[in-house]
Formats: structure tokens, C-alpha cells, sequence
């Protein structure tokens, strides 16, 4: 709704629903009729059942408070999907055994260079390793898989292959690489030539085997004692065929493969395939078309040459044992009469690929494709083209597409329209029927798609190592790049992303763990080419760009930032710059981890939906971005992960050896749809998540000790050196969680009474245990008193004395904080309750460590997950868990939201406001609006010179309660509204919608 008129509020609606616009005006499905009411969002349809497939298109009218009525709306529409698992007819398909199995590594050996027992013990150390074969001419396959401890580089004929790079955890020998060497290979005398490092003083090994396929059967190549090893880096090109090579000693058998130190690692081949089908259409005329399709994995389609939408790692990450999501695209304008074609790229995603660092093949060892085209015409018949054994495959240019190593692309391999009709592709393979287990649910996409949402130029191109170019692109962020070059075919391109650099210029990756984060670009020669990853993505600022012919000019790298798509809703801005920047670091830090589930961090390799994140940022995510249909989605998941005894998951979609009921983390499956209700006002997200909730209470009574949680779980994570007894912690968010279900329940017209007992009495059972008698808390932590306030586990005669202690204990930090993730987004809102405004700002302008300024100061363009991630000294913290960009610490935001625009809701969804500035610190002017479900909501306000001038904007069908700092009401000067009241140094004023100005 929009009015220009003041005090404008909604009396009544009518709602029309036809089959056609033109049918409007006598609908066809549904007349809601005058309904008296001044609802005028989330108002649900209430006509007969909607059918599958169907567009419905509708248009609304209004009644004002006067009782004047609107014209009636311009039509919109909606449209339906399949709407259950009945309506496919396609069938789940995957690239044939010859496309996705790779060689094993059974028969290979473990190999060292010959020196005391290196599967125990060898030095620290590069060895050599050469093997030469005589081969035939009739080859049709060749595969090297290959893996040392700890890193290595291959060669094939003189002919660099791979390498790697040393990961922090030295645990890349657990994951193979699997290498297409088909174009290498050559009839004759062909040698492998290994160079391989073991990193610290331990068990060395090399492994490999090479895989060919000839006219006669296959041959497999080994590693064993008849390989070649030297201890001595050799001089010339050792690398090639005709080296001399008999000075080098016999290579020593460290194990077998299965057994040593190193057990059974096994390859795990992460190419994209190439799947199309041709099929043949009537020349009639098509009123509609629409292409649905899901993957087990992540799938890019194309129709008649044209790719289809615009979406990225569709369909997104889910736990496919339970549920995927479907996608629907309308492709009318793209079939044509005769031919079409139907080509799609299928990886392995989440689905198959590297999950954090717990390897691959979490759901399935193989990805699968489900593909249904349906197809209408005017004169009312259809016909459908589904994913079936009639589908053939073949591999392409992508010869590896993981979300934590990357991508390779050899663009030599191309196959030039293969989407496209007429392209053919008798030579491709029979796809096979998928042997995975078909998830229980095929469900419509609820949440954004991923996309390219923007495009960054670099900022500065540097060389601080001979051939080594690194792209400044300005600020982290997440996505991959657009490379533009030029140069000869087989020339290797290697793009390698990291957030920070080194104080050299050098990137710097330890802190990626094992996330390679590299992308390989394999030119065809054709003039200038362009490369931009389809299935991989990774957080950074600056891109390491090897082998580029010539050097990189700012054009020749673009990044290209990647979330899920859904709309920013608030604009901040104050007269402080450290504070607009914390606002833009904190809507980066979001934009970057809300990719198909809220991750903890985009870069290492982790990326997981950690509950205890999102339980401390929902609250300012739902200010920042339009959060209801991607954290919905989510919620789904954690749902899905909930345990049979209630306990919600460290992480959802749960993976990996990760537990479940922790406080703090766990907790989310209740704050987060609260923190949706709050902002949203949508009751079906509670009904949603009602017995869920119910489930997890019952959970936590049930494991704990007479009311009191269990010293477990993750305590107040990254603390500065002031741990919280975890025991307090478990104890105060199970009173939290009992007090959110009061209010759902109350909500929801459920009975509440007994979790109002249920939260008197852990409330009773946390003070006896935990609070002295003079207000102290177990602890005597800054989180103690955070908690034990915010969550009002404290008589009322004892608040101010542990307020007091808390502002004494911030005090005795130097007026600096030293709470970790769970109480620090509590903080600034206690001080703020407790009557230390003052106090909050304080810490909020702190620009030392620790602080959000000292992490500014220090080039931060997203949120930190440490405090200190670069050291006072210019050090980095632990490369085993450091990430820059990470929203935890960005829950900030809700507090400045609040108190510095001075915007909240009043009621559930905004339908009443609270306009509540509160001037302190630096800050003299703030301005802000949000763009809530009635309408913009905004604020401007100056405090300067002992005046105070606020403006302010209520939207339609709404009010407000605005705040005026002022100990007399009778100096404001206000256009319009009504005094109400004195309270807590201000004037209270009641608003309707429109424009208002105050005055003090």
C-alpha cells in the first residue's frame, strides 16, 4: 500500500483470483468478497484447491479508514509446480561406470626413497621419483591417480600434470587426484617424473597408478621398488624420457596400499559430465513450456543452445537422504517446432563432492540428474520429455568441479554445440539409471536461487614473486572470477584465492586448510578466452594468478560475487566512518555466507550451517536482508537433522562426525524462528516449528540435572581469555528457550502454562546454583552477567548490582569487551537495558584490540571470526581457525539498528513501530530505513548544539511510537502526534503513518 495522505490505514480488502487477466473482472477460482479488516500482509489465499501446474493471476482492491475503496490492482500471478513426488514420470540418471569410476589404487605401493623406514620415520625432506614404460599405439583411456605424503608435482613426458601445495593439517594425501592423461600419453617410451616433499619429520610416502585402456584390455602402471628415487635434486630436465637416470637408486616399499599409516585412501574422481537428449516437436503452436529439474549433486541446463535461467549450484544444499529441491524454469520462448536439444553439466556439489574437511560422497558416490520438459499448445494438448535411459553422456572441459579445491577447465577438450540440436553424439555413452537412493521428498525451491549478484573490478595487480601476479580486488568477498587471456593451446592458467596476504604480497592460504581454492584454466588458442567456474565457489580478496601468458592487466581479472538472491533491506548511515564501515562489513560478511544455507565461513574448508552462528545473527539478518524464505529453507534442515530424543545439531544439513544439543547452537532451532516472527509477523513459521521446539524442551529437561544443564558444548566461543562456566551457559539458554516457547505458544493459542513452570523453575534452579547473594554469578564473566540479565534469570533486587559488576569487570579490560560469540551480541543491548548507554558506546568506538574498530583499522572489509584474526604484531592468529569473514561477531548490528537508527518492531512484523534513537558517543546524526512488508520504514535525526531534530517516515497502515530524548516533553515541537507519556529521560509520542518532524 502507498498513500500520500496521512494517517492512511487499511478498513477492508477484496482479493480476485482468475485462470486468465482478462478474467478478472468475473473470476473463475476465487472471490474473497469485502472482508472487513486491516490486515494487509501474509493474508493467505482461502479459495478452492489449487492445482498443479496452473497459473492463477489475481488483483487486490482496499477500503481506507473512510471508507473509500481503491482500484482494483494491476493483475500479478502465481504459479504452481508439480506439487508432489506423483507428478514426475522422469527418471533419475547419472554418466555411465566408464565416466565416473576411477582406477583403484589397489596393487599400487606406498614408495620412498630408500632411508630407514619411511612409513615410521623420514626426514623432512623433497625426494625424486622417476618411472619409464613402453606403451602402444592403440590407447583409448589413460588415467593417472596419484597422491604423496605430504605434497608433490607430476610430470608425463616432460609435461607438468598437477601439484599441490602444503596444507596446513598435512592431510592432502587422503585425497587422490584423479587426472585424465589421455593427451599426454604416446605410443613408445613414456616416463612420469615426481618431484615430492615430506614437510616435517614422520611417515613419507608416494602413491600412484597409471590407467590405460587399450584394443587388448588394460594395463595399470604402479608404484613399486622399480621405480627410480634420488635424494639429490637432479640437475637438467630430469623430467623428460631420455634422461639418464641410472645413477638413481631403487625406490623402497614403505606399504602397501590399505596398510601403513596411511590405510585406504581412495581416488574420487570430481569431473563434470556432459548429459544431452534430442527429441522432436509438432510445428504447433506452444502456449507454454516449463523445464523442472533437480539434481543429486549441482546441474547447469541448456535448451536449443540457450542456457537456462540464470541460477548457480542449483538446487542448492540439502540433506538428500530426506529432501531436494526442484527448480522451475519457463522456457516458452525456447522450443521451437523439429529438433531440440536438451544438454546438461552435472557435478558433484554437495551431493558427492568435499564436505568441510570430512572428504567427499557424503549422500552418493555418483551425482544423478532428474529433467522434466512439459510442453502445452494452444490447442489444449501437451506431451513431456523426461530424463530416461534414451539420454547420452560423455565427459567435457571441466575435468574437476569441487566447492572446496575448485575447478579445472581444459578448453581443449570442448565439444563445440553440444547443447545445440544436430550436434552429434554418437560417440557419447548410454547414461545408466542412478544407483542412489531416491530422496524421500522432491520438493519446490522455497528459498532465493544462488546468483551472480555483482561484478568487482581489480583494484591493483602486483608481482611480488618473478611469473606470481596477485589481483587486488578491493574487499573480500565470495564467488569466483572472470578470467580474460589470450595465448597458445595447452598454456595452464592457475587462479588460487586467499583473503589476506602476506607481509611479502604473497597470498596467504594457511588459514584455507585444505581448500585448495584453485582454479585451472587449460587454453585452446583461439585468441582472447574467457573462464568463468560454473560449479565451485570461494571467499577472497586476491587472486593468485600462475602461467599467464604475459602479465595480467586490471581487465584480465573480474570478480564475480555469488549469493543466495534475495533483496537488502536497510540503509545506515552515521557521521562516524567506522561505524558505516562495520554496517558494510557487516552486510558483506552476510551477503557471503548465506549461500544455500548460512555458513560460518566461505574460504576453508568448513562452510558448514553452524547453528550457534545463526542463533547469535538472525536478529540483525533479518534488518540487513530479506531473510524469511533462505532461513526458512534452512530451518527445514535443522529440522530434518533433529534427533529422535529432540536434539537439534551442531549444523544443519548435519554432516560429518559433529554432535548435536549444544547450548547456544541448538538453542537456534528456537531463536531463529522467533527472530523471523519478529521481523516478519508470519505465525506459519511458528506453526512450522512448534513441535520441533516442543521436542527440543522435552530434550533438554530430560539430559539435565535437576534443571541444570550439563558443563558441556562450545561455551562462549573465541572469548577473549574469560571463560564462562558452561554449565551457567547450558542452564541460561535452556530459561531462554522455555521463555521463547511461552511466547510461541501464546502466539500460537497453544497452552503456555506449563512452560511458564517449566521456566519459573529453571529459573529457581539458576539462581540457587548460580547467584550469590550480593548479584554475583557463577563465573564473574562479562557472558555471565550478559546472560543472566538478558535472559532475566536474576530477582529484581539484585539487576543493578550485576549490572554494576558488569560495567566494573569491562572497566578492569580497559573499557574493552572479552565476551566470545554467544554473549557478545547481548552485550550493548544489557548495557543499554541496565542504563549504560554510555558504557556501550564506548566499547562500540573502541579501536584497539579487542574491538570492531581494532579489526577495521586493520583493512577488514567483512566481519572477523577472531578478534584478533591479524595480530596487534601484524601476525595472523592460528591458521587452523581463522576466517575473515564470518557474522558472528557482526550481531552487532541488531543493537546499533536499533539504538542508533532507532528502529524496531513494536508488534510482530513491524506492524507498530518503535522509534527509539539514542544520541551517545560520537554519533551526532544517524540515518536509516528498512524496508519492511508495509512499506519503507526510516529515521534522520541530529543531535548537535544541545537540539535534538528527528524525522520520520510510517508507512501505511501502520503506527508508531516514536521517543524523544528530552526530560521535558513541553519544549518538542512535533507536526503531528500525541503525547503519551514520560519515560526513561524521554518524551513518548504516538504517530500514524506519514511524515514526521520533531523537534527538542
Amino acid at each position: 500500500m502507498a498513500s500520500a495522505r496521512p494517517g492512511q490505514r487499511q478498513s477492508a480488502y477484496q482479493v480476485r483470483v482468475a485462470s486468465s487477466a482478462a478474467g478478472l473482472s468475473h473470476p473463475d477460482v476465487w472471490d474473497s468478497g469485502k472482508v472487513v479488516s486491516g490486515e494487509s500482509v501474509l493474508v493467505p489465499y482461502d479459495g478452492p484447491r489449487l492445482e498443479p501446474r496452473t497459473r492463477y493471476f489475481w488483483s487486490v482492491r482496499v477500503w481506507d479508514a473512510d471508507g473509500g475503496v481503491s482500484e482494483w490492482s494491476a493483475p500479478s500471478w502465481w504459479e504452481t509446480g508439480l506439487m508432489d513426488e506423483s507428478q514426475w514420470s522422469a527418471e533419475w540418471i547419472s554418466a555411465p561406470a566408464a565416466l565416473t569410476d576411477v582406477p583403484s589404487l589397489e596393487g599400487s605401493s606406498w614408495i620412498w626413497y630408500p632411508e630407514g623406514d619411511p612409513a615410521s620415520s623420514a626426514p623432512a625432506a623433497t625426494r625424486w621419483f622417476r618411472r619409464s614404460v613402453g606403451l602402444p599405439d592403440d590407447i583409448r583411456a589413460a588415467t593417472l591417480v596419484i597422491s604423496a605424503d605430504n605434497v608433490y608435482a607430476v610430470s608425463l613426458n616432460g609435461t607438468e600434470l598437477a601439484h599441490t601445495d602444503l596444507d596446513t593439517d598435512n592431510e592432502g594425501w587422503r585425497r587422490p587426484a584423479v587426472i585424465d592423461v589421455l593427451d599426454q600419453v604416446r605410443p613408445g617410451r613414456n616416463t612420469l617424473a615426481v618431484s615430492a616433499a615430506n614437510a616435517t619429520a614422520g611417515p613419507a610416502g608416494l602413491i600412484c597408478v597409471l590407467a590405460l585402456t587399450t584394443s587388448s584390455g588394460e594395463q595399470m602402471i604402479y608404484t613399486d621398488a622399480s621405480w627410480k628415487a634420488t635424494n639429490q635434486e637432479p640437475a637438467g630436465n630430469w623430467r623428460a624420457p631420455d634422461f639418464d637416470d641410472s645413477a638413481w637408486q631403487a625406490a623402497k616399499v614403505a606399504a602397501v596400499w590399505g596398510a601403513g599409516p596411511w590405510g585406504r585412501v581412495v581416488p574420487v574422481s570430481f569431473a563434470a559430465h556432459q548429459l544431452r537428449h534430442e527429441f522432436r516437436l509438432p510445428g504447433k503452436k506452444v502456449s507454454r513450456a516449463r523445464l523442472y529439474a533437480t539434481a543429486l549433486g549441482v546441474y547447469e541446463a541448456h535448451l536449443n543452445g540457450r542456457r537456462v535461467g540464470r541460477d548457480r549450484l542449483a538446487p542448492g544444499w540439502t540433506d538428500y537422504r530426506k529432501r531436494v529441491q526442484y527448480q522451475t524454469y519457463d522456457v516458452t520462448g525456447s522450443v521451437r517446432p523439429g529438433v531440440n536439444a536438451l544438454g546438461v553439466f552435472l557435478a558433484p556439489g554437495w551431493y558427492a563432492g568435499n564436505i568441510a574437511s570430512f572428504g567427499p560422497r557424503h549422500y552418493g558416490e555418483r551425482p544423478a540428474l532428474l529433467v522434466q520438459l512439459e510442453v502445452e499448445y494452444a490447442d489444449g494438448t501437451s506431451e513431456r520429455i523426461s530424463s530416461g535411459p534414451q539420454w547420452r553422456a560423455t565427459a567435457g572441459p571441466i575435468v574437476s568441479a569441487d566447492l572446496l579445491s575448485g575447478e579445472t577447465y581444459d578448453a581443449r577438450k570442448e565439444t563445440a554445440g553440444w547443447t545445440s540440436p544436430g550436434f552429434d553424439d554418437r560417440s557419447w555413452l548410454a547414461v545408466r539409471g542412478a544407483d542412489n537412493d531416491v530422496p524421500e521428498k522432491i520438493v519446490a525451491q522455497v528459498d532465493g536461487p544462488v546468483r551472480i549478484a555483482q561484478e568487482l573490478r581489480a583494484q591493483e595487480v602486483t608481482e611480488p614473486e618473478p611469473g606470481v601476479f596477485v589481483v587486488d580486488l578491493g574487499q573480500n568477498m565470495v564467488g569466483s572470477v572472470r578470467l580474460r587471456v589470450s595465448g597458445d593451446a595447452g598454456t595452464t592458467v592457475r587462479l588460487r584465492h586467499a583473503e589476506v596476504l602476506n607481509p611479502d604480497g604473497t597470498v596467504y592460504t594457511a588459514n584455507l586448510r585444505s581448500a585448495a581454492a584453485t582454479d585451472t584454466y587449460i587454453l585452446k588458442g583461439r585468441g582472447e578466452e574467457i573462464y568463468e567456474p560454473r560449479f565451485t565457489f570461494h571467499g577472497f580478496r586476491y587472486v593468485e594468478v600462475t602461467g599467464f601468458p604475459g602479465k595480467p592487466s586490471a581487465g584480465s581479472v573480474t570478480g564475480r560475487v555469488m549469493h543466495t538472491s534475495a533483496p537488502f533491506t536497510f540503509e545506515f548511515e552515521t557521521d562516524v566512518p567506522m561505524l558505516n564501515q562495520l554496517h558494510a562489513n557487516i552486510v558483506r560478511g552476510q551477503r557471503g555466507n548465506f549461500l544455500s544455507v548460512p555458513t560460518d565461513t566461505p574460504a576453508r574448508d568448513e562452510r558448514l550451517g553452524w547453528t550457534g552462528d545463526i542463533n547469535v545473527f538472525a536478529p540483525t539478518a533479518v534488518y540487513t536482508m530479506e531473510s524469511a524464505r533462505f532461513l526458512g529453507k534452512w530451518l527445514v534442515d535443522l529440522r530434518d537433522a533433529q534427533t529422535p530424543d529432540g536434539a537439534f545439531t551442531d549444523v544443519a544439513p548435519t554432516v560429518g562426525p559433529l554432535g548435536s544439543g549444544a547450548a547456544g547452537w541448538g538453542d537456534a532451532g528456537v531463536t531463529v524462528p522467533w527472530a523471523l516472527y519478529q521481523a516478519y509477523g508470519d505465525r506459519q513459521v511458528l506453526n512450522d516449528a512448534w513441535p520441533s521446539v516442543q521436542a527440543w524442551l522435552r530434550y533438554l529437561e530430560k539430559y539435565s540435572d535437576g534443571l541444570l544443564r550439563p558443563a558441556a558444548g562450545y561455551g562462549d566461543w573465541l572469548n577473549v581469555s574469560d571463560e564462562t562456566p558452561k554449565d551457567v551457559i547450558a542452564t541460561a539458554y535452556f530459561a531462554h528457550s522455555a521463555e521463547l516457547a511461552v511466547r510461541i505458544a501464546t502466539e500460537l493459542g497453544e497452552e503456555s502454562a506449563p512452560y511458564a513452570d517449566l521456566l519459573a523453575r529453571i529459573r529457581t534452579a539458576f539462581r540457587t546454583a548460580y547467584v550469590a547473594s550480593d548479584g554475583r554469578v557463577k563465573g564473574d564473566t562479562q557472558t555471565a552477567y550478559v546472560l543472566a540479565l538478558s535472559m532475566d534469570l536474576l530477582p529484581d533486587e539484585l539487576r543493578k548490582a550485576a549490572a554494576d559488576r558488569l560495567v566494573a569487570l569491562i572497566e578492569a579490560k580497559d573499557w574493552h569487551l572479552s565476551t566470545g560469540f554467544l554473549g557478545t551480541p547481548r552485550l550493548l543491548p544489557v548495557l543499554t537495558d541496565t542504563g549504560h548507554t554510555d558504557v556501550a558506546y564506548r566499547l562500540l568506538h573502541q579501536r584497539t584490540f579487542p574491538s570492531w574498530g581494532y579489526q577495521i583499522d586493520r583493512g577488514a572489509t567483512t566481519m572477523w571470526e577472531r578478534w584478533d584474526s591479524i595480530q596487534p604484531d601484524g601476525g595472523f592468529q592460528s591458521p587452523a581457525m581463522n576466517s575473515f569473514n564470518h557474522y558472528a561477531y557482526g550481531s552487532v548490528g541488531e543493537w546499533m539498528y536499533t539504538n542508533i537508527a532507532g528502529l524496531a518492531p513494536g508488534r510482530a512484523g513491524y506492524r507498530r513501530i518503535v522509534i527509539h534513537p539514542r544520541p551517545g558517543g560520537d554519533v551526532t546524526s544517524a540515518n536509516a530505513t528498512f524496508a519492511s512488508l508495509y512499506g519503507p520504514v526510516s529515521t534522520r535525526w541530529q543531535h548537535r548544539s544541545g537540539g535534538f531534530v528527528l524525522s520520520c517516515v510510517v508507512p501505511p497502515n501502520t503506527s508508531a511510537e516514536v521517543w524523544i530524548p528530552t526530560d521535558d516533553p513541553e519544549r518538542v515541537k512535533h507536526t503531528r502526534g500525541t503525547f503519551v507519556r514520560a519515560e526513561d529521560g524521554c518524551a513518548v509520542f504516538e504517530v500514524d503513518s506519514g511524515s514526521h518532524r520533531f523537534t527538542v
